[in-house]
Order: structure tokens, then sequence, then C-alpha cells
């Protein structure tokens, strides 16, 4: 079997949580980095990064909670890798719209 091969996604911010994406089935994914970039040249923006649990009725859990990324300037808004089940989902918002981009840097691998 392969190794998996690490892909990236982005998404630019609202200030509504958005899902950055869903996990397929039969598969865990590894979140290995999240950076938030704040792409406004004169004000902070705070940056909210959750996942929602599909096998606890789709609660929410923060990993990340209005952390403040300074003008002109990027945060690493997760401290460690994660892995999310078939179903979970990643979220994030932003506390003005446009002002914030994320990226995510992940891998997938099949428990079929």
């Amino acid at each position: 079997m392969a190794a998996p091969t690490p892909d990236v996604m982005g998404a630019a911010l609202t200030t509504s949580a958005a899902d950055l994406f869903t996990v397929p089935a039969s598969t865990v994914r590894h979140v290995l980095q999240v950076q938030a970039a704040n792409i406004d040249g004169t004000n902070d923006v705070d940056v909210t990064l959750q996942w929602t649990d599909s096998s606890n009725a789709d609660a929410v859990y923060r990993l990340a909670y209005q952390v403040t990324v300074a003008a002109k300037d990027a945060r690493t808004m997760l401290a460690g890798p994660l892995a999310l089940s078939a179903g979970d989902k990643l979220q994030a918002l932003a506390s003005a719209a446009s002002d914030a981009e994320i990226t995510v840097t992940y891998y997938d691998e099949s428990t079929a």
C-alpha cells in the first residue's frame, strides 16, 4: 500500500461558521497544520477554528477561539496534529468577513 500523500486546501473566512471540509466515508483525516492569515492591511481579525463530532450528535468543539491575528500577519491555529473521523467537519469563521484566509494541510487514511 502506498504512503498517504499530504494535501492542502484553503478558504476565505466570513463571520459565519463555514465547513472547510467533511471527512469522507471510510476515512480518517489527519490534519497536520492549520494557519490563518490576516489579509487586511490595517485591522486585526479574530479567528475561530472548530470541529463537529459526527459520532456525538454533531457536538461542536473549539480548537482555537477568537484568536487575534494582527494585520498583515499569520498564526498557526493548531498546536499539534488532529485525527478526524468519517462525517466529522472542520469549520472556521472570522470577526470580519473577507479579512482572513485559512490554509489546512492534511492527509487521508482509508479505514475500508
